[in-house]
């Protein structure tokens, strides 16, 4: 079973990820860490979009 707990986001995270799918409609390389945008508020920053479509970009 998978436990979610909702958080409240306080800091904005910068990652790079690479946008290609393989054939089952998953990303085919991880999500790197790069930096916390301390220029950035929560507010800022767009929702997730439904299934594997960025949000934004």
């Amino acid at each position: 079973m998978l436990r979610v707990k909702l958080v409240k986001p306080v800091l904005v995270g910068e990652v790079a990820a690479d946008v290609s799918l393989d054939a089952a409609g998953r990303w085919r390389h991880p999500v790197r860490w790069l930096r916390v945008r301390a220029d950035a508020a929560p507010t800022d920053v767009p929702v997730f979009g439904p299934g594997n479509e960025p949000a934004a970009g």
